[in-house]
This record gives structure tokens, sequence and C-alpha cells, in this order.
């Protein structure tokens, strides 16, 4: 008894490695075992430890997603936010899913050529997408043709939380865009105008 009161004292004290390791959840949920011992430069076995005892406390909550288990605070609230940011945490799968945000409708081989990868690898990053929700495909001819799923505004959302950086650059990126549609549009309508008027003064 004495030593079931023992391990409850030592489990309920918050360490400066625990709450390390909870602070950094807090700013990077999503992030696995592996990840939160490089980034913190901590031993795997007391990684471990403290994660299962923040999880038994209520601090934290897991999930397996794929080949890890990911680790979140518990305010973070259903699967499909899990997985947004499972998948904006590394760096592949978030390019592919803002470029799909841009393109949607895209093939496996214009994701290639955007990310610079062979298509097995793209394929496999494809499947693992598709797994979580969060990408579906639909056979178009020939073509396999990729979308993002679902309320798009619950990525853009997590996104401005948690990578400001990459969602300053991203929204950057489409600003400039629409301006240059915008203006070869105009550069049309100018020109359209013109050959009408043309048009209008030919005998």
């Amino acid at each position: 008894m004495d030593n079931d009161d023992d391990i409850k004292k030592e489990e309920s004290v918050i360490t400066p490695n625990r709450q390390r390791i909870y602070q950094y959840i807090t700013n990077n949920p999503g992030s696995h075992l592996r990840r939160i011992c490089k980034d913190l430069d901590l031993a795997m076995g007391d990684t471990q430890y403290h994660l299962h005892t923040l999880e038994k406390a209520g601090s934290i909550k897991s999930r397996r997603l794929g080949v890890f288990r990911r680790y979140y605070t518990v305010s973070i609230l259903g699967e499909r936010q899990e997985s947004i940011l499972a998948m904006l945490g590394q760096e592949v799968p978030r390019d592919i899913i803002l470029f799909l945000m841009e393109n949607p409708g895209a093939s496996q081989g214009e994701i290639a050529i955007h990310k610079g990868f062979s298509a097995p690898t793209i394929n496999w990053h494809m499947s693992r997408l598709i797994e979580t929700g969060l990408v579906t495909s639909h056979k178009e001819g020939k073509y396999v043709k990729y979308y993002v799923q679902g309320n798009l505004k619950d990525i853009t959302t997590i996104l401005k939380m948690y990578y400001p950086s990459v969602w300053s650059k991203w929204s950057n990126r489409l600003a400039e865009l629409f301006l240059d549609i915008s203006n070869v549009k105009k550069v049309e309508e100018q020109e359209d105008d013109k050959e009408e008027e043309r048009g209008a003064h030919k005998p």
C-alpha cells in the first residue's frame, strides 16, 4: 500500500522535463515519441515514462496514426482535428495538402512534379492522406484525381494557429496568384473591348 502511495506521489510531481514535454505537445500537437525525444534532447525511456504519466493524469491523450502514436493535449477535440495536426506537422504531407487546396483535382503526376519526387513516393504519401480522411481520390478517365476532403476552414484555422510562418508565406502566394489572374483577366477584357470597338468602326 505504501509503495502504491509513493508511486502516486511521484507521478503527481511536475518535474522540469515533464513540464517541457507537456509544453512541447501544447505547441506541437500531433508529435510522436521520436520527434519529441530529438527536439527536446531527451532519452527515449524517460520520455516514454513522462508521456505515460501525463496521459494517465489526463493532461494529454494519444492516438495511433499509421506507424506512429501521436500525442495531443486534451483540448484538441475530434479525430479530424488530430489528423490535420499530425499531417500539417510533416513537411511533405503539408505541402501536398496546400498544393491540392490550390489545385483541386491534381493528378499524382502533377503532385510528383510539384514535389520533385518519384511516383511511388507520392503514391505512398497519398495513401496515408487518404487513410487519415484528409484527401479523397476519384478516377476521371485514365487519371486519378485528388481532392482535399471536408471543410478547408478546418485546415486553414490550424495552419494559422500552429504554423503562422507557413500560413503567411502560403497566403501571400495565393494573393499574388489572385492578382496575376486578375491582371490577365483585365488585359483580356481590354483586348476584347478594343476588338469590339474596331468591329463597330468597320464599314
